[in-house]
């Protein structure tokens, strides 16, 4: 399990008999894919279903749920939960997005966050946006960085805008691109690649408490 993960549990009696049956109370909260794909690999069973909820960013793996077509329900008891948190390149861009800024604060920000852009060259960029007059930003320019903590970079596109503000001088910024989209496709992408790393059905949606 990556060294790097957080790892908690949660069980005030991890141990139930129920009828002739024990079961294991257990709530373990991971903030990795690949930690979630290991612990359901150690204790998944035939009645192990995995729910991913976009709207919660969450994947929770019922490792005691039911098979199909059994007459009664599991018991639902022990459960892993993947907590997605976004990337700390994801929070900082969004907030850059959708402000103007002058030509200085705006070569900052492309200066301090080079190594998240891919396209044009960062530095063709900071260039262009340290030019107190004719500073033609291109119109898009591309990103590469990962949505959630510990996940694959992905492109994200961002948008330039700029405005002359009188005797302020000209304003420059961004505005990045479908970022909903962007979300939804990589919280489904780590959604499938735990399905077939576990070979346990995962369902998009939520499962109740």
């Amino acid at each position: 399990m990556d060294q790097a993960t957080n790892l908690s549990t949660t069980s005030h009696f991890p141990f139930h008999n129920h009828a002739d049956r024990a079961f294991i109370d257990q709530l373990v909260n991971v903030d990795q894919s690949q930690s979630l794909i290991d612990y359901v690999n150690r204790f998944k069973t035939a009645e192990t279903v995995i729910f991913a909820d976009v709207d919660e960013l969450e994947v929770h793996a019922v490792i005691d749920y039911h098979t199909a077509g059994s007459a009664k329900a599991g018991f639902g008891e022990h459960r892993a939960v993947l907590c997605l948190s976004r990337s700390y390149e994801w929070d900082t861009w969004n907030a850059i997005s959708g402000r103007m800024y002058d030509h200085k604060a705006f070569a900052h920000i492309i200066d301090v966050n080079s190594d998240d852009i891919a396209s044009p060259a960062a530095a063709l960029l900071l260039a262009t946006a340290r030019k107190v007059e004719g500073a033609v930003l291109p119109p898009f320019f591309t990103l590469r960085i990962p949505v959630f903590t510990g996940e694959l970079k992905v492109d994200v596109r961002a948008m330039t805008n700029d405005s002359q503000d009188g005797n302020a001088g000209k304003s420059l910024g961004l505005e990045l691109v479908r970022t909903r989209v962007i979300i939804e496709t990589e919280f489904s992408r780590i959604a499938d690649e735990i399905a077939a790393a576990t070979s346990v059905p995962v369902i998009m949606g939520s499962v109740r408490d």
